[in-house]
Formats: structure tokens, sequence, C-alpha cells
């Protein structure tokens, strides 16, 4: 294989996986949001979705173009830019990738947003135009759910529901997939694997399937917690904690923080601290840790059943 095949098929296959996490990990911080307040939450999902973005652009244009090229050093020089809008036009030039006004204007505040607002708050001027990022993306969505976002009321804030987290996710579809089969297309073309990744990964996902939100992933979780929570559970990792793990004193009032825990990094944050406080009253804090590693083992053997259910011993 010559140098340029194994980069166009191993190099640029790594970077399609890396572009599909941090599509993944931008749309699964606006999966939880809780408002359009918070400035930093919407940093943290733009800047996901556009380094993601980004690289898909790239890799695009690198099997489209490459096979062209006759200067090396030039052609890596034109990589060297932030504009999505400008990796875009390349693509257009040889592929029919038809985007609709909301796609375009969505992948223009994915470029103003890594070209300027990134590192807006290092300088001064900022005190006169803070929370650019924020601002775009909830005018964004006001435009095109014709609705008014509230951020300053104490109790009228507009809260991150399943309509906004659908219509975002269906806005970045409709974006990522059709550059991603320019992807499959040209590397079919230079007989390459680019587009092979690992089917339980993160880019997975997106790339192949096709899902853009986590409501599947919600109920998931709660099927999970329904499944563990009965008695149809009898495997050793739910034996062992009934036997040897003995609860702590949660409070039943907030039970829907705790399941919202499950899912959510930031909900875990606020639920540590109650952790903490019931871990004061534990004896044998280190036997306690120890056997909460040991629960959760794939390779736990414990309590062994036979074919009918009954206890080996």
């Amino acid at each position: 294989m010559h140098p340029d095949e194994y980069w166009k098929n191993f190099n640029l296959g790594t970077e399609l996986d890396i572009a599909g996490r941090f599509i993944f990990n931008g749309l699964q911080a606006f999966h939880e949001m809780r408002s359009f307040t918070a400035e930093e939450d919407a940093f943290e999902f733009l800047y996901g979705v556009a380094v993601g973005i980004e690289r898909l652009l790239k890799i695009a244009v690198i099997l489209t173009e490459h096979d062209k090229v006759t200067d090396q050093d030039e052609f890596e020089k034109g990589l060297i830019t932030h504009s999505h809008q400008g990796l875009v036009k390349r693509l257009k030039d040889n592929h029919e990738l038809d985007f609709a006004g909301v796609h375009n204007e969505f992948v223009s505040i994915l470029s103003s947003f890594y070209k300027s607002h990134r590192y807006g708050r290092y300088n001064l001027a900022s005190v006169y135009e803070p929370a650019r990022e924020r601002d775009d993306l909830n005018a964004f969505l006001e435009r095109h759910l014709s609705i008014k976002i509230d951020i300053d009321g104490m109790f009228t804030v507009t809260q991150n529901e399943r309509r906004h987290k659908k219509f975002i996710g269906k806005v970045i579809s409709k974006i990522v997939l059709p550059v991603f089969q320019i992807v499959r297309k040209e590397a079919g073309r230079l007989n390459l694997y680019t587009y092979e990744i690992e089917n339980d990964s993160k880019a997975s996902k997106i790339f192949y399937g096709e899902s853009f939100d986590f409501e599947d992933e919600d109920i998931l979780q709660v099927e999970l917690i329904a499944y563990l929570a009965s008695k149809e559970a009898s495997g050793p990792n739910v034996s062992f904690i009934r036997d040897l793990i003995q609860p702590l004193p949660f409070d039943p009032a907030l039970e829907a923080d705790y399941f919202a825990a499950l899912r959510s990094d930031r909900q875990k944050q606020r639920v540590l601290g109650e952790l903490e406080a019931n871990y004061e009253d534990v004896e044998d804090f280190k036997e306690r840790r120890e056997l909460l590693e040991l629960a959760t083992s794939e390779h736990l053997s414990y309590r062994e059943v036979d074919v009918e259910g009954e206890d080996d011993d």
C-alpha cells in the first residue's frame, strides 16, 4: 500500500471516528442542557459539533481532491482552515450537496463560533458583547421553531424540551449524513475502507445508526432499571448486590433526581454531595467500596444458578 493510500485509508479512518465522537459529545451536551440560559452550555454544544463537522468535511475534501493534487505541501496548507462554509463550497464543486437554508445557516453559526466566538472572552471587547454563542444559538432556535426563549425570568426560563432536541438533531443529521455519504462514495472510488468504524463506538451511533438524539438511551435506562429492580433479575451481579450491599438511606422524595443522575453527568454532581453525607455513617468505607467495585465485574461468579433458576448448592 502506497503512503497516500495508507494515509487516506487508516489515518483518515481514525479521523472519521474522532469526528463522530465530537459530534456525539456535542449532541449529548445539548441533550443534557436544562435551559438556554448558560453560555457555557451553548459553548460545549457548539464546540463539539463544530470540531466534529469540520473534521468530517476535511476527510471528504481530501478523498475528493487529493488524487488530482500535484503540490502536497500546498494542498495541506489549504486544509488549515476553520471555515466550515469554505469546506462545504469545495465539496459542492464536485458533489451534489444541497443544503436547505436552515442547514446553511447552522453551518454559518459553526464557522462564526469556531473562528471568532470561541476565544471571544479572551478579549476586553467581550465586555460589550457577551455570550455571542448562546445568543446565536437561541436566535436560531427562535427563528426556526417560532418560539421566544426566556433566559431571564426566575420562574419562566425556557426549558430544553424534546422538540428542541429533535429539531437540533434533525438539522445536524441533514448536514452530517450527506457528507458521510460522500466519504463512502469517494472511499469506494479509491478502493479504500476509510468509512469503516467499530460498531459499538460513539461514531457508529452517528454514521451507522444515523441517530442524532438520545431518546432511545433515556428509554433504555428506564427499561434496565425496571428489569434490575424486578425479581427477574437474578444473575450473579444483582444477587451479589442484594445479598451483600446494604443500600444507603437516600431520600425517596428525590428519586426523580437519582434517575436523572444515572443519565446525566451534570446531575451526578448534584447527588454526589448526598452520597458523601451518607458515607459519613458507613463503618467500613473501604470494604464497601471494594464490594461496589466487585459488584459490576463482568467476570463475577456468585450464587451460580442452574437452568431452572435454583441455586446449585
